[in-house]
């Protein structure tokens, strides 16, 4: 009899357990993510003749957080493929009907998104950093550093297969920080160098809906 008190005990324990695990998983929970990272382990395998050409188009967008009520979101409970583990779903959705992002042009070949692991083990994360120039002396370059100087924000940049990445994410924005050098020789360059950062969980975050950086740089007037 003590067995069979003792089976039954075990059995509405694990129907318990069970019942905990599905409601965490309902409410959209760290268990949740648990179980949709082992999404993230596969081969990592190489297609033969793939292209992969280094570097980043000569064009940037800025996106002051203070400007937009809703940013592009990573994925947690509902990834399904490895992919949706680094790609941020959704568009931004700005405050006042007709804005859109600041558009900065940057010298051919400075553009570059890096990577590096940070944090104590068991807590390692990734510093995000981009870097970019553009050229020249304007009062317009001057006055957006300025007001870009202490403004968090999001940054895109694009490959040369133009794909998107985002710099900064919800609740963890990037800064930018401009630094101007008019240089000492007639061939030196003269320009602004903007220098980003921002904390993630990934190396690096794909925009899901690209936006469409022709139309911002050069719109078309009615």
């Amino acid at each position: 009899q003590m067995k069979n008190i003792f089976q039954k005990f075990m059995a509405l324990l694990l129907l318990v357990v069970i019942s905990i695990v599905l409601a965490q998983i309902e409410m959209g929970s760290g268990i949740a993510l648990a179980f949709a990272l082992p999404v993230g382990f596969a081969n990592l395998t190489y297609p033969c003749g793939e292209e992969n050409m280094g570097g980043y188009m000569n064009r940037i967008l800025f996106i002051p957080a203070c400007s937009v009520s809703a940013v592009p979101e990573l994925s947690t409970t509902e990834a399904t493929t490895a992919a949706d583990l680094v790609t941020a779903a959704g568009a931004f959705t700005f405050k006042t009907t007709g804005d859109k992002p600041i558009f900065i042009y940057a010298t051919k070949g400075t553009v570059q998104l890096n990577a590096e692991a940070q944090g104590e083990l068991d807590g390692k994360s990734y510093l995000q950093t981009v870097e970019f120039m553009h050229p020249g002396s304007s009062a317009e370059a001057s006055a957006l550093a300025r007001k870009i100087n202490n403004t968090p924000g999001y940054i895109i940049v694009e490959d040369k297969k133009g794909v998107q990445y985002m710099i900064g994410q919800s609740g963890m924005p990037a800064y930018l920080s401009p630094a101007f050098a008019g240089g000492a020789a007639a061939t030196d360059r003269k320009g602004f160098t903007f220098t980003g950062e921002a904390d993630s969980f990934c190396p690096y975050i794909i925009l899901g809906t690209p936006i469409d950086m022709d139309e911002i740089e050069n719109p078309v007037t009615p």
